[in-house]
């Protein structure tokens, strides 16, 4: 008896020890192609990946609980002549894999299932949020990026198809969701998103099954022939209002790393453990990703 009760003790510590290996979110990171072109003698696009409320505590004050997560791109276009430069959001697009998504639509939502999102990016004040530094980090330094987030009813204003940009001047374009319920099947169903919880304490996650067998701390590497999925942007641009004559910059990023990792909880709140993980495993992440050689996606596993 004594020995059925010690291997039946044994087996369960083995099932727990194996089981905290296992990583519960993954994060994607993603680098240029080699034939990206994001600038020549007239403009420069820069991108910028960043992931909303990817880590907010189960029953913070917000009542929204670990909501997550969203990944956002933005662009920046920079207008480097003397001359006016056009912008076409209806024929400039976001390709998701070989699926191209035109980025003008005619209004634009701020509501993601059910909850109402905005985004607080600061550098000094969030080193441990997501998708910090690149774009974030040398082009914007700091500046925090709204800041609200509610159980709102939806509120939809107008986009401008066409975008003009000053001479020696910058502008952002419209912030685009690049993984949203209801667009799985573009990147290969390679996430689904599921509502868990119950009550004040139910949110959304965005699962990554086909990775929900990575181990915490374990690295995958892949290249552009073998990646899991790309996504990109394709800028039509033109000196003129007509566009009788127009040019293009197309840029794909390809997941170049995939990292498990696993999350925690402490005085109910999420702790550091998950980027205590990724610093020990992938020590230069934060110089990759501050400088923009990288960017991320950052996932909870299924």
């Amino acid at each position: 008896m004594k020995i059925k009760i010690v291997f039946v003790f044994l087996a369960l510590l083995c099932a727990t020890q194996s089981y905290s290996k296992k990583a519960n979110a993954i994060w994607y990171f993603l680098e240029k192609s080699n034939a990206s072109v994001t600038e020549n003698g007239d403009v420069s696009i820069v991108y910028g990946i960043y992931t909303k409320y990817a880590n907010l505590g189960i029953g913070d004050k917000t009542g929204v609980g670990g909501q997550a997560p969203f990944p956002t791109m933005r662009i920046m276009v920079t207008n480097k002549t003397d001359k006016i430069v056009y912008v076409d959001l209806g024929t400039s697009y976001i390709k998701k894999n070989e699926i191209a998504s035109v980025i003008y639509t005619p209004t634009v939502t701020s509501t993601m299932v059910g909850q109402s999102f905005g985004s607080s990016i600061n550098i000094g004040s969030s080193t441990n949020s997501i998708g910090i530094g690149g774009f974030v980090g040398t082009i914007m330094g700091g500046i925090s990026v709204g800041s609200s987030i509610s159980t709102a009813t939806a509120t939809s204003t107008y986009a401008q198809r066409y975008v003009s940009i000053p001479p020696k001047s910058s502008v952002f374009l419209e912030d685009i969701p690049i993984l949203t319920p209801g667009s799985e099947k573009a990147l290969g169903n390679i996430f689904y998103y599921r509502e868990v919880g119950m009550g004040k304490y139910k949110w959304t996650a965005c699962l990554s099954p086909k990775f929900d067998d990575v181990e915490s701390g374990k690295i995958i590497d892949f290249l552009e022939e073998n990646t899991p999925f790309k996504i990109g942007g394709f800028i039509n641009y033109s000196f003129s209002e007509d566009f009788k004559e127009s040019y293009n910059l197309e840029t794909t990023y390809y997941v170049k790393k995939i990292i498990g990792t696993s999350w925690g909880f402490k005085m109910g709140a999420v702790s550091d453990k998950e980027f205590t993980i990724m610093d020990r495993t992938f020590p230069q992440w934060r110089d990759e990703v501050g400088t923009g050689r990288l960017e991320i996606i950052r996932l909870w596993a299924k």
